[in-house]
């Protein structure tokens, strides 16, 4: 199963930052235990929309840098801290900063989930490292994937 926390990626400045929506709704199944009466977008949800988000990211700067096609995988989650609760009609931005880029290696990135209002739900810092891929099938849809997310991105170059 295939499940996406982000629904629009808004701003790419390839090798510093990108920013994305998450539109948080009460129609989402986690909501059915998380909790009734009282419905909190759950932490473990807005990490994996970081994540997911800075994982694109890095992947679309290593094409960007000219090397091999590889996976970014989640390896550590460090210093995240949950400032507010996230509850269905919040819309989340996120935002993830390039901290370090090392292509054939790791990346890491600083990042943040804010309301609308500016006020910060999440901040931490994600360092992913990068794994072959040994399906050509995952790579095609991995980058269909992607020209899906980002093509009404800005691109700042």
């Amino acid at each position: 199963m295939r499940f996406y926390e982000v629904d629009k990626v808004t701003v790419m400045c390839p090798g510093k930052y990108v920013e994305g929506v998450k539109c948080v709704s009460l129609d989402n199944d986690v909501f059915d235990q998380h909790f009734p009466g009282c419905p909190i977008f759950p932490g473990t949800l807005i990490i994996e929309g970081m994540a997911q988000l800075s994982g694109m990211f890095l992947e679309y700067c290593r094409k960007e840098m000219g090397s091999e096609p590889r996976r970014a995988a989640l390896s550590i989650v460090n210093k995240v801290k949950f400032r507010e609760m996230v509850t269905p009609g919040d819309r989340l931005i996120y935002r993830a900063d390039v901290k370090c880029l090392y292509p054939d290696e790791y990346g890491v990135v600083t990042v943040k989930a804010t309301r609308d209002d500016g006020r910060l739900c999440a901040v931490g810092e994600l360092l992913f490292t990068f794994l072959d891929i040994l399906d050509p099938k995952m790579q095609e849809e991995s980058d269909a994937l992607m020209r899906f997310a980002v093509r009404d991105a800005k691109i700042i170059k």
